[in-house]
């Protein structure tokens, strides 16, 4: 397995579960000081935002950021293949 192959990081799809509803990307994008087509990088993970970006849309659309992020959604099995990738390195 490679790095490449895990992922641990939700953020795309929790941020797109986020605004479906509450906000536009457009209107999330105006707020940020960004475009849309940023914002939509972030959705279709293309991208990811700073850490102040993070925190910014966690303010903006009342979210936790482990919660965005995805960092709850994580099993302990999870961890354990990202450190058997570093361990066979």
């Amino acid at each position: 397995m490679k790095k490449s192959e895990v992922k641990i990081n939700r953020f795309s799809a929790n941020l797109k579960d986020a605004l479906s509803g509450k906000w536009t990307q457009k209107r999330l994008a105006e707020k940020l000081g960004t475009t849309q087509q940023c914002v939509s990088r972030w959705v279709n993970g293309d991208r990811e935002p700073s850490i102040d970006d993070i925190i910014l849309i966690c303010h903006f659309l009342n979210e936790d950021p482990s919660d965005l992020i995805g960092f709850n959604d994580i099993s302990p099995d999870e961890f354990k293949k990202f450190d058997d990738i570093f361990k066979k390195e």
